[in-house]
């Protein structure tokens, strides 16, 4: 017999329903944890705080969190439910409400996770790299598989990760997670961790938009910045943020401060790891990874280096603390800072000219609203009209029929060895005459013009000219000319192996350098900044890709300019087979040549 009319009050030996209760496994803000017990198997069995509400739109805002408390378990039964059969997810086995079957508290029943808390392992082990390094690997693709069913998690942190005897981490909590096609479980920015929320929460709440009912527009960035907090945690053993500040304070820090990279701080952080850890906690969502699958790619690639010796010392703060900053990580955090507001002044540009955008195409809106109208009045008439249009048609088909029989009278007269010369000089295929003649060009421009047929605008190719001479100089004080060319893994945000095939889309690109005994001075892992155009260019014949890149980010975190061109010393790349328009295929490593002139 149970006498507990409160999940807090249930002792050992207390009946849910079928489960008999161990023990308390803890609580929190929205429920309570316990170890139960049926037919000799374990489980746990988590139980909200608050039971259902009777809510009506009037609701107060007390109320309105006890919606929260009882939405987010229901919420989390439903992710569950949904992905059951997932790796690194606990097993669902049944969800029911308590003592009373339809007004009691919600709880839910999953298989027991056998183990302890992330940060109570990370605290009796005292991991090292290689260790940690497995564990990231399996969170992020647990992460992922929730993502390709398009679930986000939204609260991820470390006291959510269940560490197993195996090593072997779980995730047990998606209460907060968000499910297509599900309920919200509140106005703004779903219920979560303050010293965990990414920049661009922060700046959804200072904006104030979620004071008249907006609600914040969630992706899978924030879900990879808040895997980069867990991860700066498990390296450091601090938090990027300090939860201690004041609400204002956090916030302004969220949004602004450049925290200490984890190497910087214990110098036995293998500084692969570190780099990926400040890129997860980049403050714009778009130069974080494209994805989790993307995340976990680049942390395989970094834990090919796990067998070295220095992913075998653990990872402990001396006793003085955090290593004392050096000229070099002050100057290295300028820099980032620096390159963090030039991206943000980036952003508010493109913001300010898609408001711009939208204000004009209200007002084009508005144009061909008043058009309409007109457009009616004009139609009232179309019938006492209707034999002067027909004049009308009789005189402009023969002017049309005129325009032709001129046009193919001028190319008649026209030399075609000429311009079969000048088309196999400029290396590009025969094309039919009548295309660059210009009484053919202005019959195609009327054309669009009075029948809008479609007339698609080709990719500018870049000029050839001079690098910039200051450029020229660095790049020879660091001897950069030296070597046969160097190799680049053309995109670091695509997934796969070094030996495969990508598909890559015009616009910028970051790729890699992979350093070979044979290869230039560049160290191995500097990131190359440039741009691809992919449409409109040939080479020799076959279609093909033009890369520039025109800055360095080298592994100690110093920028400098240089001038690198994909491919060859023509710049351009052939594509592979397969390619379509606007998805050129290349192989994912490429070879790429520092330069002294655009070609």
């Amino acid at each position: 017999m149970t006498d507990a009319l409160h999940p807090d009050h249930l002792k050992p030996g207390d009946m849910v329903g079928p489960w008999r209760i161990i023990e308390s496994l803890g609580s929190g803000n929205f429920g309570h944890a316990f170890k139960a017990e049926r037919d000799g198997e374990l489980f746990t069995l988590k139980m909200a705080i608050r039971p259902a509400s009777e809510l009506t739109p009037d609701t107060p805002e007390k109320a309105l969190e006890q919606r929260q408390v009882d939405g987010r378990m229901r919420h989390e039964a439903a992710t569950l439910m949904a992905n059951t059969s997932l790796p690194g997810l606990p097993n669902m086995r049944a969800v029911d409400r308590w003592p009373h079957s339809t007004k009691g508290y919600i709880y839910i029943v999953t298989d027991y996770v056998a183990g302890e808390p992330f940060h109570d392992w990370r605290e009796r082990t005292r991991p090292n790299a290689a260790q940690l390094v497995d564990i990231f690997l399996e969170v992020v693709r647990a992460v992922g598989r929730l993502h390709r069913r398009r679930i986000l998690i939204r609260d991820f942190k470390s006291e959510h990760v269940i560490v197993g005897p195996d090593g072997k981490p779980t995730m047990v909590d998606l209460g907060s997670a968000w499910l297509p096609g599900a309920s919200t479980l509140t106005v703004g920015l779903a219920p979560g961790t303050p010293h965990l929320l990414p920049p661009e929460c922060v700046t959804f709440l200072r904006e104030g938009t979620w004071k008249q009912g907006a609600r914040f527009e969630v992706g899978v960035a924030g879900d990879l910045y808040q895997l980069g907090v867990f991860m700066y945690e498990a390296l450091t053993n601090c938090w990027p943020f300090d939860p201690r500040l004041t609400a204002e304070e956090l916030l302004t820090a969220i949004q602004t401060v450049i925290p200490r990279a984890p190497h910087r701080m214990n110098p036995e952080v293998p500084e692969p790891l570190s780099r990926i850890v400040m890129r997860l906690l980049e403050k714009l969502p778009e130069y974080r990874y494209e994805s989790a699958e993307a995340l976990h790619q680049t942390l395989w690639d970094a834990a090919k280096e796990r067998t070295k010796k220095a992913w075998k010392v653990r990872l402990v703060l001396s006793p003085e603390g955090p290593a004392p900053m050096t000229q070099d990580e002050v100057e290295e955090i300028r820099l980032h800072r620096q390159e963090t507001d030039r991206r943000v002044k980036k952003v508010q540009k493109q913001k300010a000219e898609e408001l711009s955008n939208e204000q004009l195409f209200e007002q084009v809106s508005a144009t061909f609203k008043e058009m309409a109208t007109e457009l009616e009045t004009v139609n009232a008439k179309a019938a006492r009209r209707k034999k002067w249009w027909r004049r009308i048609a009789l005189v402009a088909g023969p002017l049309l029929l005129g325009l032709a029989l001129f046009t193919a009278w001028w190319e008649w007269r026209s030399p075609a060895d000429s311009i079969a010369h000048a088309a196999s000089e400029k290396g590009s295929p025969l094309m039919f005459p009548l295309s660059n003649s210009w009484p053919a060009r202005a019959a195609a421009a009327w054309l669009c013009a009075a029948f809008s047929v479609g007339c698609p605008a080709a990719q500018v190719r870049p000029l050839p000219e001079d690098c910039p001479q200051d450029t020229v100089r660095s790049m020879e004080a660091m001897n950069l000319f030296k070597g046969a060319g160097y190799r680049v893994v053309i995109d670091i945000n695509q997934p796969g192996t070094n030996q495969q095939v990508g598909t890559y889309s015009a616009g910028p690109v970051v790729s890699r350098v992979v350093k070979y005994e044979w290869t230039g001075p560049l160290p191995d892992s500097t990131l190359l900044y440039g741009q691809l155009w992919t449409e409109g260019l040939t080479k020799e014949g076959p279609e093909a890709v033009l890369g520039r890149y025109t800055e360095a980010l080298l592994p100690n975190g110093r920028r400098v300019p240089v001038c690198f061109v994909l491919g060859d010393q023509t710049g351009l790349t052939i594509k592979h087979e397969g390619s379509k328009p606007g998805e050129a295929r290349l192989p994912r490593e490429w070879s790429a040549l520092a330069v002294r002139r655009w070609p």
